[in-house]
């Protein structure tokens, strides 16, 4: 079977959890961080098993998620684009998570590095319900973070959290 890439995760195809599943475990790369800073906490989930959970969370709640693009756009930076996408799906609580990502997703030897996500908080809180995101969130990061990897550079604006 080949590999899975990103282009399989924003590829607008409706798929199922086993293959939402499929497509993270082999695009992240081992020193993967996704970044969240438009979150009243801004979230960062740094390494592979980190960013794997927050994966899982989101398809437990969004079992059937899928994005389609809208548009990419290239950097200045070969491996670096930015991916306008629209996605969601429905949730287990019975309602519908929809949201529109503007991310920045960097890649190292063809595996996601690092993706910095904006997005629109309140429809995440909506879908997720705000107390359950911070507190999974939060054991998530507790849990699995690693320390930032030196192959990462950190980023250059830090937000301190609204509360």
């Amino acid at each position: 079977m080949a590999r899975k890439n990103l282009g399989d995760a924003f590829g607008g195809k409706v798929t199922t959890l086993e293959e939402q599943r499929a497509i993270w475990r082999d695009a992240l790369h081992d020193d993967a961080i996704w970044e969240g800073p438009t979150f009243e906490i801004p979230v960062a989930m740094i390494g592979f098993e980190a960013v794997s959970r927050f994966m899982e969370f989101l398809l437990s709640v969004v079992p059937r998620f899928s994005t389609k693009p809208v548009a990419v756009y290239p950097t200045a930076d070969r491996d670096t684009t930015i991916v306008e996408s629209s996605g969601g799906g429905d949730t287990v609580d019975g309602g519908r998570y929809t949201q529109r990502y503007f991310t920045l997703i960097t890649m190292k030897n063809g595996h996601a590095f690092r993706m910095r996500e904006y997005v629109n908080p309140f429809q995440t809180y909506k879908s997720f319900g705000k107390e359950r995101w911070e507190r999974v969130i939060g054991e998530i990061a507790a849990k699995h973070n690693r320390p930032w990897p030196a192959s990462q550079p950190p980023d250059p604006i830090l937000l301190p959290p609204l509360r």
